[in-house]
């Protein structure tokens, strides 16, 4: 799926303006502040329905206004085009898909993937778990059939589990959803570890070409020892969890390791490095995502010129220029950003939250 237009209300400081994207890159021009980065955040928020730099959907809002609104053009594969529409005040929301409304994200995000890598990407690395499984979910949720259903269902049982222990309800009633949770959590893992070993050659080749002298190595974690039953971890540890209040073992508490020369990745390496990394990983997903689906994603980068040295950059331009993507950049100058490698580009410019296209 491709953006072939956006039309931007009152998006942070993007008060009313307009996008028109070609297929191949598009290079976004401007100072600090001039809006950049909010394009990428708006398109992002198309797909995602959340932004990549706040949890908080006051802070999208311009200020003066009560609600932001984005309208879009998506291209689908057979080349018909499917209208987006969304609408979000403070505390309401209107999504409507081809003028029907929308009440799941999840339907949005299957009709329109979009990767992004930005200057807080570093924080897959650095951050909590639940960074690295939203990572690996994006992946799933794109590529491997029922993922979506099995995850529902594990989180309905997971809550009422928690909801017993939580109460102090007797044994049997804790265990009522075990059986739920286990086959919809060796299901889910079953999804994740197909994805992650298709995954890991796209990764591994890029590794090799950007870190020739490291050992990095990247595992999934499902979330319980490999070597023990779930059932056996949710009957052994009960009376744990009913002093906890919640259920410890489980899918919702996988993870990814990162480690570089046998050391953790958080650590022992620079944060220019850790960036590095992140990039190549949201690559390898842009790259077996064109491969199994055999449709184009959405990459959005932004600052790459100050986000990698003059080689790393020179370097991941290369790899951008060779995939199926619809690819946006951002940059303060122009000539930052070396477009020799693509036969189709586009630059604009944005100053003071206005969209001029120069190409």
């Amino acid at each position: 799926m491709l953006l072939k237009q956006l039309q931007i209300k009152d998006f942070r400081n993007l008060n009313k303006t307009q996008l028109t994207p070609i297929n191949g890159v598009n290079l976004i021009v401007g100072d600090n502040a001039s809006g950049k980065t909010s394009i990428l955040e708006a398109i992002y928020y198309l797909s995602h329905i959340r932004s990549f730099r706040s949890q908080y959907v006051t802070d999208l809002i311009s200020r003066q206004s009560s609600y932001l609104q984005l309208v879009a053009s998506i291209e689908t594969r057979d080349n018909s085009t499917i209208p987006i529409g969304i609408r979000r005040a403070r505390n309401k929301s209107e999504i409507r898909v081809d003028k029907k409304p929308v009440r799941r994200v999840s339907d949005i995000a299957a009709l329109f993937p979009v990767l992004a890598i930005h200057p807080d990407s570093y924080k897959l690395i650095t951050g909590s778990p639940s960074q690295r499984r939203q990572f690996i979910d994006w992946g799933v949720f794109h590529v491997e059939h029922g993922f979506f259903q099995a995850w529902q269902r594990f989180k309905k049982a997971l809550s009422q589990r928690n909801a017993a222990l939580k109460s102090k309800q007797k044994n049997d009633v804790c265990q009522l959803w075990n059986n739920e949770i286990c086959t919809a959590s060796n299901h889910i893992d079953q999804l994740r570890s197909q994805y992650f070993d298709n995954l890991s050659p796209y990764l591994n080749d890029l590794i090799q070409q950007f870190f020739p002298d490291d050992n990095i190595s990247i595992e999934y974690k499902r979330g319980w020892p490999r070597e023990v039953e779930l059932s056996e971890l949710l009957d052994r540890n009960l009376q744990k969890e009913r002093l906890k209040g919640y259920t410890y073992y489980g899918p919702h508490r996988a993870d990814i390791s990162l480690k570089v020369n046998n050391q953790s990745a958080q650590t022992c390496i620079s944060r220019g490095q850790q960036k590095t990394l992140v990039a190549l990983m949201r690559l390898a997903q842009a790259m077996h995502f064109s491969q199994i689906k055999n449709k184009s994603c959405v990459l959005l980068y932004d600052d790459l010129a100050a986000e990698l040295d003059a080689a790393h950059k020179s370097m991941i331009l290369s790899v951008l220029s060779s995939m199926d993507i619809q690819l946006f950049l951002t940059t303060i100058e122009e000539d930052q950003i070396s477009l020799s490698d693509w036969s189709d580009s586009r630059l604009f410019h944005v100053e003071h939250g206005d969209i001029t296209c120069k190409t």
